[in-house]
């Protein structure tokens, strides 16, 4: 816990404390100066805990008025302080109360121990939680009436007891001195009001009492310090939202100006020249009734065909004339009529929700040209508005966060102070519980979401030593006697049977194999599938879940139960294996299978990734440190749910018939809890614009704006905030992190079995054992000679010793191998792959060391590792620095830039030889040539001309013959071109050093795509050649710089978090196998062919029904086009939904599912629901958070290497590459050849 800087100890508050509060007021008001300036102590922040520097509480001071220890408090606020039992702070005004109650009157003092006593607090919170239940619940019972006034004697209970302890209004610390007091004051008196008159059945009035759930917020010390972060962080946004709101407001009036009246264009049919038609009204008028069915409507669509006026605007059909008339579309809710209506129009665009619609019908309305405010608009102002308030909101995390580890570490330096000062007073034994306790209290548990906890190791080591001290002797003896057997000798052989079949390297690669196989099982579901497949599954099933037992109860057999059982991962495995045995005991439940055995399968084979362990270890820790923030998110979903349902319930049911003409219920409404709690879960997602104009149909525009705009601006900031978070905890994520011991036993499992192959390999290719190392070297591939240059057989053989398995919890036997073997192995040309275990990875300890020392050991070898080479058949290679590498390979590449590059071939020229001085002129030339800055500008238009004549090969090509004879020629041109800058670069560089570089081998693929499209132009049949010459505007990467810088950064900052991606895969198979489970053959339905829509369930049942309904000889059972009958359609829709383009169908889908062959019915799965929000939360949200905080690691890393990199070339590089450049010169000079 956190101390105070200087602790005084703890006083009682007496008549004498009070007299001393009195005076020091008098005399401060005579005082014309100021005082000290003090400051209130972080650690003692009222809601807080006691810090333990302060010792144990003595006798009679829980529950009792006592001096302030803040002198912040106690000298310029006057207060006093009171500790409940927990140790809890709560800080009281030390003036009398309504003039007559001081802080020793008898019943203010009574009122304050009520108060501050645990067992009030959690009535409260029972209270609140209970009434939020009922909030949710529709159609109540009548004895709910008498528990919600049970529950308003309550909350007027605890208003009158904080008034008496705390004062109204004058003092500090007083009741209407807390905001959240006004709000539970004002709810309270509101429904005091209102409970037994008329009024209380009104929707407003109900809604007030939904204020209600906010106060769980102030009961919560944490949820208190997360709200007062995000006010504070809203402080830092009020620049942004500014701007915002001017862009909007602009943009908005930019819009009244192009498109007002607009949408009110709509194609009439046109009246006949004789006077009998029906169109005609009968006033004589020449221009017909203008009613909806005289609109013309294009097929299935809701709403009239748009037109414009302008030649590039929508044109009408024949017969139709485009007439200003009607109302807008969506029900006249998207218009640009008035700047209301035209500033929801933009903050639409501006959350891009359902955007290609509004573009629709402006291009329609107004003409083509206006594409161009709508990409202003879009791409800039949408983009740049999202940037920058992710961007402050990053920068006021890691301030705020940076703030709470400031004052953490000044707290603990002072905690350590305060400890040393204690153990000089006290004597050692006490001190040393008490300094126990306070490392167990340290200030990583801060109550707040912005300390990211580092390290908890301490807390999780000292909590079994407690619970052990509170747990009786007679507990231990019986663990020992029931849970740790040592029976007979025979069991004990048993033991030690069992402990060297688990500890076994290959124990482990056959666990994995069958983790692979039961996944691949389970992703082998799909429909329709065969009888045969189903029981070869089936009976899988049950091999796996056999296999799983037997683990168990071999690892029980091995490590007793009690050290079983002390292995989280182990608990783990018990669980699958309970699970496993009741499914099987219980088929008909198939929850059991989707929503827990399925996740624990996948969840499993994450022991052996380590990849995956430290990102769900870094999640866990994430989620612990935010479970407050986590906790006001769901807090605020929970009551945007039930404040829609109580505001706009009854009118969803009462004015149905103004959203359906057949006045049906629609899916998205808030009549109900479940429904309210999706559309406010769709409006988080950023689907909001259909729902809210569903809403103003059935409530009106006065009540559906303010809440949906109250929805989207909170939540999304809550959101924003929870991601920046998760994202900054991500970004602490190390794949080096140290591996699992069966990781290791993975790892070298793997390396026996190559090693084995290896063997039979050599075995197989090399017959002859007793040949000599020369002769072997000539009869095997002569390129493993160069891999193991500089080796001696001794050196070589010792690299060895990591054959030697030395794990000293296993009884496995130790199994060297043979200098032969090793000497079989070196000889090999089949070695060159490097056996995949590393110092840190696997069971070897000291690697290095016994390496070194057996170097140092063999005085007769002869020859010495170079220090640029690597043995391949060694596990360690020499270590270079990264950069170190980078420098060299940066200075290597300058200088085959400059045309020099070392060579050392047998045919040399001499440098007085005539034709090696030609050839030598010749390469300078065409470096002087490729390296002049007009010739790679020149390069660099040409590209650019030829990429952009791609843009002018459309459809109409074959109509433009100049164009088209222009294009033919400019592809030739650019083509020579291309292959001339080609040949001059081989000249100068030579082909090593041209293909040893990759932007040159980019250049080098789209030369061979140039010539391929204009040999397929030659002739019809190699017309598909002709297609792939799009790809040469993949030159224009190798052209500029600063594009190959940005285009080797994302590589950088990419690749490495593909282990991460496979995370991420690995989670969406799971949902994808769950689908498979949940839904596969359900989706089938029966479609009426006349009106395109499904039968209702009561005409057709199932699909042999539907088959006896024959129209046109057509069989209307049909399938959706995304479903989950396999896995690659699982994906397929689960990549739809996370891109929430498409996603409402696949829910509709799903939720109306019945059965196999079944006839979907409305509704008839709501629970299918959650399917969907727990993919999007963790299949979508925490894996996206997991990839973005790698990819900011790795671009940091790369920031940080790019530093050292420079400094390294600046303050060494600098002073030995000018040297290395003259010699390589000189040798060019000397070894000039042909390429």
């Amino acid at each position: 816990m956190l101390t105070s800087p200087e602790p005084k100890g703890l006083v009682p508050f007496t008549a004498e404390s009070l007299e001393l509060i009195k005076n020091h007021i008098a005399k401060k008001c005579n005082e014309e100066h100021e005082e000290e300036d003090l400051k209130p102590s972080w650690g003692l922040e009222a809601g807080k805990k006691l810090p333990f520097a302060y010792g144990t509480l003595p006798q009679g001071t829980v529950s009792e008025p006592l001096e302030d220890v803040d002198p912040y408090y106690y000298v310029k606020r006057n207060t006093f302080m009171v500790l409940n039992r927990n140790r809890v702070i709560f800080r009281f005004n030390a003036v009398s109360i309504l003039c007559t109650l001081s802080p020793l009157s008898s019943l203010r003092r009574a009122v304050i121990k009520v108060l501050v006593h645990p067992l009030f607090r959690l009535l409260i919170l029972i209270s609140v939680l209970t009434d939020s239940i009922l909030m949710c619940m529709s159609n109540l019972p009548e004895w709910i009436l008498a528990v919600e006034n049970t529950l308003l004697g309550i909350y007027t209970f605890e208003i009158l007891v904080k008034v008496i302890a705390r004062g109204i209004w004058a003092g500090s610390f007083s009741f209407l001195g807390d905001l959240w007091n006004w709000l539970d004051f004002s709810v309270t008196l509101f429904e005091l009001i209102t409970r037994s008159s008329p009024l209380s059945s009104l929707p407003m009035f109900k809604t007030i009492r939904t204020l209600r759930i906010l106060k769980i917020i102030p009961l919560n010390h944490g949820l208190q310090s997360i709200v007062v972060t995000l006010v504070q962080c809203l402080k830092k946004l009020l620049g942004a939202i500014a701007l915002a709101l001017f862009f909007l407001t602009v943009s908005s009036l930019f819009g009244m100006g192009l498109f007002m009246g607009n949408l009110k264009h709509k194609c009439v049919r046109w009246p006949q020249e004789d006077g009998n038609d029906v169109m005609y009204n009968g006033t004589g008028s020449q221009y017909h009734i203008l009613e909806r069915e005289n609109f013309y409507y294009m097929e299935g669509a809701r709403y009239a065909l748009l037109c414009g006026n302008k030649t590039d605007a929508g044109l009408c059909p024949e017969g139709y004339m485009c007439v200003k008339e009607g109302s807008n579309p969506d029900n006249g809710f998207t218009s640009f009529d008035n700047f209301g209506w035209a500033l929801l129009a933009m903050f639409r665009l501006m959350t891009q929700d359902y955007p290609e619609l509004l573009y629709h019908q402006i291009l329609y309305a107004s003409g083509k040209i206006y594409m161009i405010f709508f990409v202003l608009i879009s791409f800039w102002f949408a983009f740049y508005m999202a940037s920058l308030f992710l961007g402050i909101l990053t920068m006021a995390y890691e301030q705020e966060k940076q703030r709470a580890s400031e004052e953490s570490r000044d707290m603990d330096s002072k905690c350590h102070q305060t400890v040393k000062e204690f153990e000089e007073e006290h004597e050692g034994a006490e001190m040393e519980t008490t300094q126990i306790e306070m490392k167990k209290r340290s200030p990583t548990s801060i109550n707040t979401t912005l300390d990211i906890l580092e390290d908890t190791a301490l807390g999780h080591k000292e909590e079994p030593e407690t619970s052990r001290k509170e747990c009786p002797l007679c507990w231990y003896k019986f663990t020992k006697t029931c849970f740790i057997w040592k029976c007979s000798p025979c069991w004990i052989k048993l033991n030690e049977f069992a402990d060297r079949i688990i500890t076994h390297p290959l124990f482990d690669l056959f666990l994995v194999i069958c983790i692979i196989l039961n996944i691949c099982f389970l992703a082998l579901e799909h429909f329709p599938m065969s009888e045969e497949l189903m029981s070869l599954l089936a009976i899988g099933n049950l091999v796996f879940i056999g296999i799983y037992t037997i683990e168990m109860i071999l690892k029980i057999i091995a490590m007793h139960p009690y050290g079983y059982f002390q292995i989280s991962w182990h608990i783990f495995d018990s669980i699958l294996v309970v699970l496993g045995l009741t499914e099987m005991l219980l088929a008909d439940i198939e929850e059991i299978t989707v929503f827990i055995l399925v996740p624990l399968i996948f969840i499993k084979l994450g022991k052996y990734a380590p990849p995956f362990k430290n990102l769900m270890r870094i999640l866990g820790r994430a989620l612990v440190a935010l479970k407050d923030l986590v906790l006001l998110v769901s807090i605020f979903i929970y009551f945007s749910a039930v404040f829609g349902m109580k505001l706009f319930g009854r009118s969803y049911k009462d004015c149905v018939c103004h959203v359906d003409q057949d006045c049906q219920r629609q899916r998205w409404h808030m009549s109900d809890f479940l429904h309210a709690y999706v559309t406010v879960f769709r409006i988080l997602c950023g689907e909001w614009i259909e729902t809210l104009w569903e809403c103003m149909e059935v409530a009106g525009e006065a009540w559906c704006i303010p809440f949906y705009m109250m929805v989207i601006l909170i939540g999304n900031l809550l959101i924003l905030y929870l991601f920046v978070a998760l994202v900054s905890s991500f970004a602490s994520y190390d794949a080096t992190t140290e591996v699992s011991k069966e990781a290791k036993n993975l790892q070298l499992a793997v390396a026996w079995i190559k090693m084995v192959i290896n063997c039979v390999l050599l075995k197989i290719l090399c017959k002859e054992k007793t040949v000599s190392t020369e002769a072997t070297d000539q009869t095997c591939d002569p390129s493993v000679k160069e891999n193991i240059s500089g080796h001696t057989l001794s050196e070589l053989s010792n690299t060895q010793t990591f054959l030697r398995y030395k794990d000293q919890s296993s009884g496995t036997e130790k199994t060297p191998v043979t200098e032969s073997e090793s000497q079989s192995l070196i000889a090999s040309p089949s070695v060159s792959e490097t056996v995949p275990i590393a110092s840190g990875e696997s069971d070897i300890e000291n690697l290095d060391n016994k390496e070194t020392r057996s170097k140092s050991a063999n005085g007769s070898s002869k020859e010495k590792m170079k220090q640029s080479s690597s043995s391949e058949c060694s596990t360690v290679d020499i270590a270079i620095s990264e950069e170190e590498e980078m420098v060299y390979e940066h200075e290597k590449s300058k200088l085959h830039k400059n045309g020099y590059e070392r060579k050392s071939s047998a045919g040399q020229v001499s440098r007085e030889s005539r034709n090696g001085k030609i050839w030598r002129n010749i390469r300078k030339t065409c470096c002087k040539i490729v390296e002049n800055s007009w010739f790679e500008c020149f390069i660099g238009l040409v590209t650019l001309l030829c990429t952009g004549t791609l843009a002018l090969e459309d459809i109409y090509i074959d109509q433009r013959k100049t164009i088209k004879i222009f294009l033919e020629y400019g592809d030739m041109i650019f083509a020579y071109i291309f292959i001339l800058e080609m040949l001059l670069k081989w000249v100068a560089y030579g082909f090593k050093a041209y293909f040893s570089n990759n932007w040159y081998k980019l250049d080098f693929m789209v030369v061979i795509v140039l010539c391929l499209s204009l040999i397929g132009k030659t002739r019809e049949d190699l017309n598909p050649l002709a297609s792939i010459k799009f790809l040469r505007a993949l030159r224009v990467l190798s052209q500029f710089e600063r594009m190959k810088v940005v285009l080797r950064a994302l590589i950088k900052t990419t690749l490495p978090a593909v282990s991460v991606f496979l995370v991420c895969l690995m989670i969406w198979l799971l949902f994808s196998v769950m689908g498979v489970f949940l839904f596969a053959g359900k989706f089938y339905e029966c479609i009426d062919p006349t009106r395109g829509e499904r039968f209702s369930v009561f005409e057709v049942m199932n699909k042999s029904q539907c088959e006896n309904l024959v129209f046109n000889e057509s069989m209307p059972w049909e399938n959706a086009k995304l479903n989950f009958d396999n896995v690659g359609n699982g994906f397929l829709s689960l990549f739809q939904v996370a891109t929430f383009n498409g996603w409402i169908s696949i829910m509709n889908s799903a939720i109306d599912s019945v059965g196999v062959y079944m006839q979907p019915s409305f509704e008839h799965s709501l629970h299918m629901y959650t399917y969907f929000i727990i993919f999007v939360v963790f299949g979508l949200f925490l894996p996206l958070c997991m990839l973005i905080g790698v990819i900011i690691r790795n671009f940091n890393k790369q920031k940080i290497k790019i530093r050292r990199i420079k400094y390294l070339y600046n303050g060494k590089a600098e002073e030995t590459v000018p040297g290395t450049e003259e010699a390589l010169v000189c040798r060019l000079s000397e070894t000039s050849s042909p390429p």
